[in-house]
């Protein structure tokens, strides 16, 4: 969601943040939104509210009395914001999330694919009755004078979109055609809301992802929007289902559908030709409504792309469970040794990460590693190189946040390997979705044996939760994971994780594979009799 923003209300939902999080908060709520577009001084929401009336003094008397715990009683204004970019997330309250969607709704209300800005947050936070309201008009500020100036301010020189009862009905000059395009579109409509179902049937109880489900429960409601400038009631006077040829006539391909895969295709193209129609004839109706069309269209697309790349990578990842991440072993013979043991102790996908080999070297290791892989059954990643992964016939390559952008390693690989991204923030995870990433590292969930990470790059639990509410792309938590911690990160939310000092640096790899392994398929935990000496 974070990309719906300007980088100057991007900088206030980060203040947000880091307010709650000074509050000891369980999420982020809209009075620490509040907070945050006051302290953005230049931002246009601060300028408005000082026009208004706002006293900073008088809102942080009005801020007293909502509930806190005693640490953030002492937090000024402001002070939160330093460096709360980089700490853990905490999720947003249903209010606070009703605010963001209420500000994105404004900015592309009025201008196609605009981002919202601070004065959409303002805005959002007086849709309705709230405690907000309440801090506000003690601090000083004119409420409804400001309602005022923001519905005929937002986005100036724009004309909005009139509500649907002032757009007039289809005005053609002879009513034969009035009531054929009526038809046409009437037509359209039905289609592309009837794909947009479908998709999102699949979406929400087939893949049960939350994140891809709001997204096209999101478009499936502008479309409603849109629609209703239409005219409903002049479509539906014109529609003659019994008279319409379309309807007797069906082609083989239509009648048959391969897979789940096949039947998402076929209604994400059935929904972008309908309002690709609704969108050409649409501007004979009103040019500014067919607009709406064209850019709901074009979210289709960006749609399509995600709910099928999620689809593209439950195949290989499946229910690989286990990731361990091996390297830096100064022999290999001593690599292979510990890859042998790791994939029969149970290791479902293993990944090479090494740093100072040269190319040679590191693609001889990495096309020994892909022939054990492949023996086992298992997959193959190489870090970093997208190059040499392609080389050595790996599953796909991962990705650091410094490392080559998923368009760029895609150019390289092709379309069928695998690409690993590692993320450390929300921002970056939704980043990774939309970019076209097949599977997700996040964390560091803890401090790590095998890599040094400063204590803001810590991403924490909190990480976990975040992207277990988000996405059901395949992902695994990493960072510092052991036996011994792993039921804290099954809780928070995670069911794939990637170890390497966990694994590589047990006195029994092929023990401590498996011991991890089964606590993550909740299966009893293996013991190895004394006597038994591992080969």
């Amino acid at each position: 969601m974070i990309d719906a923003f300007t980088p100057g209300a991007q900088r206030a939902l980060s203040r947000a943040q880091a307010r709650a999080r000074s509050r000891n908060a369980l999420a982020v709520e809209p009075s620490d939104l509040l907070v945050a577009l006051v302290d953005e001084a230049e931002s246009r929401a601060a300028e408005l509210l000082v026009r208004f009336g706002l006293e900073p003094a008088r809102l942080l008397a009005a801020l007293s009395f909502e509930p806190q715990s005693e640490a953030a009683a002492e937090v000024p204004i402001g002070d939160p914001a330093e460096g709360g970019g980089e700490a853990a997330a905490i999720p947003h309250s249903a209010a606070c999330r009703s605010v963001l969607s209420d500000a994105i709704e404004r900015a592309r209300a009025t201008v196609r694919s605009n981002l919202a800005g601070t004065e959409h947050l303002l805005a959002g936070l007086l849709s309705d009755s709230s405690p907000v309201e309440a801090m506000l008009e003690a601090a000083g500020v004119a409420l409804e004078p400001l309602r005022g100036h923001l519905a005929e301010s937002i986005d100036p020189g724009v004309q909005p979109i009139p509500p649907p009862a002032e757009i007039p009905p289809l005005d053609l000059a002879e009513p034969a055609r009035d009531a054929d395009l009526a038809r046409i579109l009437d037509a359209s409509a039905n289609r592309a809301r009837e794909g947009l179902r479908v998709v999102e049937d699949f979406v929400r109880f087939a893949l049960d992802d939350p994140g891809l489900t709001r997204r096209v429960k999101e478009v499936r409601h502008r479309l409603a929007d849109a629609l209703a400038g239409l005219g409903n009631e002049h479509l539906l006077a014109a529609r003659d289902t019994p008279g319409d040829v379309g309807t007797h006539i069906m082609t083989h391909s239509e009648r048959i559908r391969e897979n789940p895969q096949a039947v998402l295709t076929a209604n994400f193209k059935r929904t972008t030709e309908a309002l690709r129609s609704l969108e050409e004839y649409g501007k004979l109706v009103d040019v500014w409504l067919a607009g709406r069309f064209e850019v709901l269209r074009y979210d289709v697309y960006t749609l399509e792309k995600l709910v099928l790349t999620a689809v593209a990578s439950f195949r290989p990842l499946g229910t690989a469970c286990l990731m361990v991440l091996v390297g830096g072993l100064p022999t290999l013979g001593e690599l292979t040794w510990v890859v042998g043991e790791a994939l029969s102790g149970g290791a479902d996908v293993i990944q090479l990460r090494e740093k100072g080999l040269n190319d040679r070297e590191l693609l001889r290791r990495a096309r020994e590693i892909r022939i054990l892989t492949a023996q086992a059954g298992a997959r193959f990643i190489l870090n970093d190189r997208a190059d040499l992964a392609r080389l050595a016939a790996a599953d796909g390559v991962h990705l650091g946040q410094q490392d080559l952008s998923v368009r760029d390693a895609r150019r390289i690989v092709g379309p069928r390997l695998l690409i690993g991204v590692s993320t450390h923030t929300p921002e970056q995870i939704q980043a990774a979705i939309l970019a076209g990433a097949n599977y997700l590292g996040v964390g560091p969930v803890f401090p790590s044996a095998t890599k040094e990470f400063s204590e803001p790059e810590l991403a924490g639990l909190a990480l976990v939760q975040s992207a277990s509410e988000t996405t059901s792309l395949p992902w695994f938590a990493i960072g510092g994971i052991t036996e011994a911690n792993l039921p804290r990160v099954l809780a928070a939310g995670a069911s794939r994780i990637a170890v390497s000092a966990a694994v590589v640096r047990a006195d029994r790899p092929r023990l401590a594979a498996a011991r991890l392994k089964a606590a993550l398929e909740g299966k009893p935990l293996p013991d190895l009799p004394p006597d038994q000496e591992e080969t």
